[in-house]
């Protein structure tokens, strides 16, 4: 792995006021992810490059519905429905805190790769094999029936 940007890290420690215990490239794609897997089942999802910053679980996800009971950003559509497409497929996501970067460009090739970011996290905390493809599998499901 590359080192990750300067940004992405700085961001976290923003954000969590704690470095993060884990920080990943996503294949096929410029874009990384740093994280502290937490246990309570929710995920606080910041994108520095987007000075955004959201909150769900599972059951918002499905309302797409953040946890204070807001519409979804719709840049996070992505990796909430990769949430749930993951859960379907049998993997256990316990929650994170987690920042995303990338050099994507704005718009849905951005949100779409942000969605890669967080499978790959996903993968990695249940030790499943993964590649770019499939990545690509998951989102172009996640589009289809989320999105």
């Amino acid at each position: 792995m590359t080192n990750p940007p300067l940004r992405l890290l700085t961001g976290f420690t923003e954000a969590f006021n704690t470095s993060p215990q884990l920080t990943l490239e996503v294949p096929g794609r410029e874009m990384w992810l740093a994280a502290d897997p937490a246990s309570e089942g929710r995920y606080v999802l910041v994108v520095p490059d987007l000075d955004a910053r959201t909150l769900f679980n599972w059951r918002s996800a499905r309302q797409k519905r953040t946890l204070h009971q807001r519409p979804l950003p719709v840049w996070a559509f992505y990796c909430a429905g990769a949430l749930l497409e993951l859960m379907y497929d049998g993997l256990t996501l316990p929650g994170a805190n987690l920042a995303i970067v990338g050099e994507e460009p704005a718009g849905p090739r951005y949100d779409y790769a942000m969605g890669m970011a967080f499978a790959t996290l996903a993968y990695r905390m249940n030790e499943y094999p993964y590649t770019a493809d499939t990545l690509i599998a998951l989102m172009e499901r996640v589009r289809r029936s989320y999105v």
